[in-house]
């Protein structure tokens, strides 16, 4: 079986909180966190695809470049 590794908030430098993910860390942004989340806590991620709005910032960046070269 697979080791899961978990992911610990180690600590909190001002609006970012210090994860630790096996041997390695990385930051997110305090605020995407629960309020009551706390140094040491283990908490879990989910990542997921948002693909209307991935049409949505196409279309906005097709329409600027389109504005910007149409010049």
């Amino acid at each position: 079986m697979p080791r899961q590794e978990l992911l610990v908030i180690d600590r909190f430098e001002e609006d970012m909180a210090v994860i630790e993910y096996g041997r390695q860390t990385f930051t997110l942004p305090r605020s995407l966190l629960p309020r009551a989340a706390r140094e040491g806590d283990v908490i879990k991620l989910a990542v997921v695809l948002d693909p209307e709005a991935t049409a949505r910032r196409k279309k906005e960046v097709r329409s600027l470049a389109d504005e910007v070269f149409a010049k």
